[in-house]
C-alpha cells in the first residue's frame, strides 16, 4: 500500500508540470508571467574570470569562487534587490561549466518559491537585466515547474515543505565560528541582521550530483544555512534537491537518499 502510495504521489507531481514551457525559450524581461518557470538560464560558454568581472561591472558583489565538482566552478553573488528580501534567495549562484556554458539560478522561479505570497513575478527584473547584461542572452532549461506550485512546493506526500527547516547549530556566538573556517564559502549579514551562509560540502557528498547525471547543476552548491540569533538553520534537502531539480523522478531521488544526511552532516561540522 506504501509503495502504491509513493508512485502515485510521483505521478502526481510529474503531472504538476505544465508544457507550455519550452528549454531554450529566451528570457524576455517584462512579458506576461508564464504559467511555468524554468529553474535556470543558461548564457554562452566563458571564462571564470571574464564572468566574474562581467558579474562585477553590472552591479553584483561576487561572494565565492567554489569548485564544487572537478572542472566546475561556481561564483556566489549577491545585489541589493536580492539582500532585500532576508531570505535564501540573498545570493544567487552562477556556474561556469567549461567550453559548454554558463548556468545561473533563476531569482523568479526560487522567488516563487521562497517568499510565497510575497512574491510578484517581474519583482526581479532589475536583477535579470544586470544578469543578462553580464551573462548575455539567457535562455531557459528543461528544468522547469508551474509557478502557481512553487509556493506551496513538495516534492511528494510526506516530503518537506519550505518551513521544515532543520536546525544545525544553536548557541550564542555562530558566528564567531564563520571566520576562518574551511567549511565555510561565504557569509552574508542581510538587512535584517540574520546572517546567510554558504557551506562546503565535503568533496565525496557533492558526488551525489554524478550519480544521477546531474554536473550541469552543480549551480545548487554551496548549500546554505542561515543564522538568526541563537540558532542556524537549512532548508531540509529532500525540499532544496527536489526544488532544485524539479525532474527528479523517485528512482532518482532513490539514488541519492544518502546525500540529505550527508549534507546536514557536513554542515554541522561548521558549528562544532
Amino acid at each position: 500500500m506504501r509503495l502504491k502510495t509513493l508512485l502515485l504521489a510521483t505521478l502526481v507531481s510529474i503531472g504538476s508540470f505544465n508544457a507550455s514551457a519550452k528549454e531554450g525559450e529566451k528570457l524576455v524581461i517584462g512579458a506576461s508571467a508564464p504559467s511555468v518557470l524554468t529553474t535556470y538560464y543558461t548564457a554562452k560558454a566563458n571564462t571564470v574570470s571574464a564572468v566574474k568581472t562581467a558579474l562585477q561591472a553590472n552591479g553584483f558583489t561576487v561572494l565565492a569562487s567554489t569548485t564544487p565538482l572537478k572542472g566546475l566552478s561556481v561564483l556566489t553573488i549577491t545585489n541589493a534587490q536580492l539582500q532585500k528580501t532576508n531570505s535564501f534567495l540573498a545570493t544567487l549562484n552562477v556556474l561556469v561549466n567549461a567550453d559548454k556554458e554558463v548556468r545561473v539560478q533563476n531569482p523568479s522561479y526560487f522567488g516563487a518559491a521562497y517568499l510565497q505570497g510575497a512574491f510578484k513575478y517581474g519583482q526581479f527584473s532589475d536583477t535579470l537585466k544586470s544578469l543578462q547584461k553580464a551573462l548575455g542572452e539567457l535562455s531557459g532549461t528543461k528544468d522547469e515547474f508551474a509557478l502557481d506550485k512553487l509556493a506551496k512546493y513538495q516534492f511528494m506526500m510526506g516530503m518537506p515543505y519550505l518551513n521544515d527547516t532543520i536546525t544545525v547549530g544553536e548557541g550564542t556566538d555562530l558566528t564567531s565560528k564563520l571566520k576562518g573556517n574551511k567549511y565555510v564559502a561565504y557569509s552574508l549579514v542581510l538587512p535584517n541582521g540574520t546572517t546567510l551562509v554558504g557551506h562546503n560540502l565535503i568533496g565525496r557528498t557533492n558526488k551525489f550530483l554524478k550519480k544521477i547525471d546531474a554536473s550541469d547543476n552543480a549551480v545548487i552548491l554551496p548549500y546554505q544555512s542561515m543564522i538568526t540569533k541563537d540558532k542556524a538553520v537549512i532548508l531540509d534537502p529532500k525540499y532544496y534537491l527536489a526544488l532544485s531539480l524539479p525532474l527528479l523522478s523517485m528512482g532518482e531521488f532513490m539514488k541519492i537518499a544518502s546525500a540529505p544526511a550527508e549534507i546536514e552532516k557536513d554542515i554541522k561540522r561548521t558549528f562544532k
